[in-house]
């Protein structure tokens, strides 16, 4: 029994080691007179196309499979026509049939195996110069009807597809199919003999289906037409495709490009399988090469050439993609009662003899592992319950004291004597801008201000030294403050050995205190400012009255002195040729007059905009003139600024209740902020006021092209307090304030800034439902 499994393990590795050594065999022999005298059968595979080309590949694998495995002494020589990927000119065909004949002119066969119509007709040439009277054997060759038979020195294999089986089996699965899309060509032997042979066949189906021929089209073309939807249609494969500049596709990009258009694909061919189509009785590219290795055998072995018929197509058992089925909505059940799958969910039966043994081995395995396991894990669950019950107590209390702790709002620390966080509850990482990670033995400096060195004002450090209560203020690195106590632990010695540190969080307390002075100090320089107001209005009211008596004065004194001129043609008044001051007087007195009406206006702008006002102070609000008296309180600033600056008033505007004192200081802030951004004064600032009718409100939209606002800082501008221009006596009041104000009239403040291009900031104002209406 043993020395018969022996005998069945060397069979089977020889069987399949085989095929290995024949390849050593053929492709590594001495070129010695010995050996070429022993190896007498030298045979030549001539492809029509191309290795890497599926047609051939699958064709040269059926030829090895069997070559490789018979007890011939072969020597192969292989050549590639490539018609495929080159169709040659005339003179390209004369010089590769040169170098072809070089190639082959010195050798001598037995036999040459042609695949493909170009192969064998190029075989046929040249049977008796090149290949010296060898027979041939044709394979995976398509011809007109009648089929030829064989003769003295040629037979083969036909692959004829089954053009009328998948167009029955085509119609079967889509019953509403009304038109069949052929891709083909006639430029090629292959693809025009077919092209031939499946018009033959269509005119079965007359009257049932169109056949729409869509031959030498580039794949741009078919993309071009597939774009259209196409109903009631099935696309059958039918030859190769090129791109525009003509080069070819592969079986997969040709799938993929027709699969665009979301129709069926069929073929005829089992080197599509698996590639996008659906299925059908297909010529079986690989058993075409089988054959016509195993006839070479054959005349090999001394058979008459003209006692083997050329046989038929070898058509498959209907074979079907199980995805695309999936894909198209199509049952099984509805194929033929005799089918292949391919692409199918593998069930457990179809496993392997060797596989099932390894899984049974690795069950067993893994099932006499799994009760030792179990009993080893039951016996640590009885010490794991015993070492529960007794913790249980302890968590309960634990738990409780937890409770009590964790609700308390403040943080509260433990610290060792090394400045390293031992506990903490749960709330101790929110003052501190982040949640807490509680891991033991992380000095707290890093875990709770993420900070590399001790705090200069740690309270922490110093009840340590001193052991008494210590307290300071510590600011976090978001910008809060905080009010920090510590409290010495000591454990039955003087020596203290831990810290309890409690952090409120006092932020809110400082900034209404802070709110609170800069408020007191803003409502002083108000004061002030109404006070410089009056006294710059004073002196200013005597200015005007003057200039418009020295405007009549100087109406009625010119008369006189053109009296005068006339005697004495060369008097000077002040210095000035009386030519030159008789046109220059006028207009000195209205400049003046000008300047004054001006220094006025803005005195009583000032006053407005420091007037204090009631809350519920309401009156009509023109906003154009709002915003002309803002322009003119900050026109210094803006002239300083920038020389592009805008003002766009819309027309028309109807009025806004409200405090015009309030909307001023909204619009000055906002231009001032735009000021203050512009790098040079090449930037410019655009002021404009509109009305949305769609969403009712009234806009006043400030535009500057400063350097703008970083995304972090920019939804944090108008919280209290907050600026980034402190060093330079910002406050951060001014636009919290704005936000204030716009929101007791129910409006909103919006800004929409890019970095290094500039800042909109746009206010809207509700208006009345009597001016939406309108």
């Amino acid at each position: 029994m043993f020395r018969l499994v022996g005998l069945r393990c060397f069979v089977c590795v020889l069987s399949r080691l085989w095929p290995v050594i024949m390849l050593v065999g053929v492709y590594s022999v001495p070129a010695s007179a010995d050996y070429e005298a022993r190896a007498a059968n030298h045979i030549l595979v001539l492809h029509s196309y191309h290795p890497g080309y599926p047609w051939t590949d699958q064709v040269m694998a059926g030829i090895q499979d069997v070559l490789s495995n018979s007890f011939e002494r072969i020597h192969m020589d292989v050549e590639y026509l490539d018609v495929k990927r080159h169709r040659q000119s005339a003179q390209v065909s004369r010089m590769f049939d040169a170098v072809l004949h070089h190639k082959l002119r010195q050798r001598s066969f037995n036999l040459v195996i042609a695949s493909g119509n170009e192969a064998l007709d190029y075989a046929l040439a040249n049977r008796r110069d090149l290949f010296r009277g060898a027979p041939i054997v044709s394979c995976a060759t398509v011809g007109p009807d009648p089929l030829p038979t064989a003769s003295a020195w040629h037979t083969g294999v036909r692959a004829d597809p089954d053009f009328t089986g998948v167009i029955r089996q085509a119609l079967a699965l889509h019953p509403g199919t009304t038109r069949m899309i052929v891709i083909g060509g006639t430029r090629e032997l292959t693809d025009r003999l077919n092209t031939q042979r499946l018009m033959a066949a269509s005119q079965a189906f007359a009257g049932r289906v169109t056949f729409d021929y869509w031959n030498d089209l580039s794949a741009e073309e078919i993309i071009a037409r597939l774009q259209s939807p196409v109903r009631g249609a099935v696309i059958l494969i039918n030859g190769s495709i090129r791109d525009r500049s003509g080069n070819l596709l592969s079986f997969h990009e040709q799938t993929g490009l027709l699969r665009q258009g979301g129709l069926p694909l069929y073929s005829f061919w089992n080197v599509f399988l698996g590639e996008g189509i659906v299925g059908g009785p297909f010529v079986d590219v690989h058993e075409q090469g089988r054959i016509a290795a195993r006839t070479a055998l054959r005349v090999l072995h001394g058979e008459p050439v003209a006692d083997i018929p050329v046989e038929q197509s070898v058509i498959t058992v209907p074979t079907f993609d199980y995805e695309e089925l999936q894909r198209l909505g199509i049952s099984p059940r509805h194929l033929p009662p005799k089918h292949i799958l391919v692409n199918g969910p593998k069930p457990f039966y179809n496993l392997s003899k060797s596989q099932f043994l390894w899984s049974v081995a690795i069950l067993l395995g893994s099932l006499s592992i799994t009760l030792l396991l179990t009993w080893s894990i039951l016996l640590r669950r009885r010490a794991e319950l015993r070492l529960r019950q007794s913790e249980q107590n302890y968590r309960q209390l634990s738990r409780q004291f937890g409770i009590i702790l964790d609700g308390i709002p403040d943080s509260l620390t433990l610290i060792s004597h090394d400045m390293k966080v031992v506990w903490s509850n749960k709330v101790a990482g929110d003052p501190f801008g982040a949640p807490l990670r509680t891991v033991p033995g992380e000095y707290c400096c890093e875990m709770l201000y993420n900070r590399t060195t001790l705090c200069d004002n740690c309270p922490a450090v110093r009840a340590f030294e001193s052991g008494e209560n210590e307290e300071s203020t510590i600011t976090t690195p978001d910008g809060r403050t905080l009010e920090v106590k510590a409290f010495p632990v000591r454990e039955g010695s003087e020596t203290v050995s831990h810290v309890i540190m409690l952090a409120s969080d006092i932020s809110d307390k400082v900034r209404l205190l802070e709110e609170t002075v800069r408020t007191s100090r803003l409502a002083s320089l108000g004061e002030l400012a109404a006070g410089v107001a009056h006294e710059i209005n004073n002196p200013n009211a005597v200015i005007l009255l003057n200039v418009d008596l020295v405007k009549k004065v100087c109406r009625e004194a010119i008369p006189l002195l053109l009296d005068r001129v006339d005697r004495q043609s060369e008097l000077a008044i002040g210095g000035i040729p009386w030519s030159e001051m008789s046109e220059e007087l006028p207009l000195l007195l209205t400049e003046m007059e000008e300047g004054a009406g001006r220094i006025k206006r803005i005195v009583d702008d000032l006053k407005d905009f420091a007037r204090g006002d009631g809350a519920d102070q309401c009156e009509p609000v023109d906003l154009n003139e709002a915003v002309r008296a803002s322009v003119r309180l900050v026109g210094n600033a803006i002239k300083n600024a920038t020389d592009h600056f805008a003002l766009e008033l819309a027309p028309g505007l109807p009025s806004f209740e409200g405090s015009i004192q309030r909307i001023e200081q909204v619009v000055v802030n906002l231009i001032m902020n735009a000021c203050q951004s512009l790098q040079d004064k090449t930037k410019g600032i655009t002021v404009s006021t509109g009305y949305d009718l769609i969403h009712g409100v009234y806009t006043i939209q400030v535009r500057d092209e400063g350097q703008g606002i970083p995304p972090e800082v920019l939804p944090r501008i108008t919280d209290p307090f907050f600026t980034t221009k402190r060093e330079t006596g910002g406050t951060g009041l001014g636009l919290s304030i704005c936000m204030r104000i716009v929101r007791s009239y129910g409006g909103t403040l919006e800004f929409q800034s890019v970095p290094g291009a500039g800042t909109t900031a746009t206010l809207s104002l509700p208006a009345e439902k009597e001016v939406i209406a309108a």
